[in-house]
């Protein structure tokens, strides 16, 4: 009996050992500036909401937050820098659905976006809308629906191939047999421009984008997607979920992810400082003026959504076809 009570007690002792350096590392945790790194171009969503983020995580953290901008290839370069980085918790990475759902089932990449990444929170939803030319006969998606299997080979315009919204028409169109072809276009503008002008008769794009056409009345939104909850910018259109696709889950998401590896403890030091930076500052209230809906879930809550979410989106390029332009 003594020398099952000294083994267990040697075993714990091993394990906290083992432990100690995480702890003590989080505990000392930033010494020194925390980059995050963002795919995209100065001035998009992702490099906006990054810089609204770094000033209040900065405090959090008591210590700078450097946005660096690696951008080129839809967003793989970056994000590669990013999966390579040292383990440590001083680079972090701006991720979206575009770079970690959607991407790697569109190209061959040197990363995987599940083995090579820590998942340490989803910043928040980005909305987007099915719109229409107010010439269109439609007041609600089921009604667009209808109206579409009447007039089969309907064109949708969006922002280019395998973005979200490319892929939540698709879903759309398959979902219903609508046969509905997609055109992509250089920027979601062009393609509310040619709405507007009755060149095409839908657009799917980012909702504060399209904002101003629905308050002039040149666009009629239909429907949100990207989200699963309504925006505060269009409370009286429901989601695709609520009006005709219960199941439905393109969803555009903005999250900070880092390399794999990180330790628990520091993964949940930042997980805690992202959401007080957001929460105790001016911040969440600037995200919703965007547009976005803010989550600022657990680490182990985001990577099971990113688990469950990834056959789909794979399942989703294939059927729609979509190659890298």
């Amino acid at each position: 009996m003594r020398l099952a009570v000294t083994r267990r007690l040697a075993l714990a002792s091993l394990l906290a050992a083992l432990a100690l350096p995480g702890i003590a590392a989080a505990q000392d945790y930033p010494t020194r500036p925390v980059r995050m790194i963002v795919s995209f171009a100065p001035g998009g969503g992702a490099d906006i909401m990054a810089r609204l983020l770094a000033v209040p995580l900065a405090r959090e953290l008591g210590q700078q937050v450097v946005v660096e901008n690696r951008t080129g290839a839809g967003g793989a370069i970056g994000s590669e820098a990013c999966a390579r980085a040292t383990p440590d918790g001083y680079t972090i990475c701006m991720g979206s659905t575009a770079t970690h759902s959607i991407l790697p089932h569109l190209t061959n990449l040197p990363w995987d976006p599940i083995r090579d990444f820590t998942a340490i929170i989803n910043l928040a939803f980005q909305p987007n809308v099915v719109a229409v030319n107010p010439r269109v006969p439609v007041q609600t998606i089921q009604e667009f629906v209808d109206w579409a299997k009447r007039n089969r080979g309907t064109v949708y315009g969006t922002s280019g191939i395998g973005t979200s919204n490319h892929l939540a028409g698709a879903y759309l169109s398959n979902k219903f047999d609508l046969g509905m072809e997609h055109v992509a276009y250089r920027g979601g503008n062009l393609a509310q421009q040619d709405a507007i002008a009755g060149q095409i008769p839908v657009v799917l794009d980012q909702i504060t984008a399209m904002v101003p056409h629905f308050r002039a009345g040149t666009l009629r939104p239909i429907a949100i997607a990207g989200s699963p909850r309504r925006s505060a910018l269009l409370p009286d259109v429901p989601t695709i979920q609520e009006a005709v696709l219960p199941d439905f889950r393109v969803e555009s998401y903005q999250a900070v992810f880092g390399p794999t590896g990180i330790p628990a403890p520091i993964v949940r030091r930042l997980n805690d400082a992202i959401r007080n930076a957001v929460n105790n500052s001016d911040v969440r209230q600037r995200f919703i003026e965007m547009g976005s809906d803010p989550v600022l879930n657990q680490p182990e809550e985001f990577a099971a959504y990113l688990r469950e979410t990834t056959p789909m989106y794979q399942e989703l390029v294939r059927a729609s076809g979509a190659r890298p332009n």
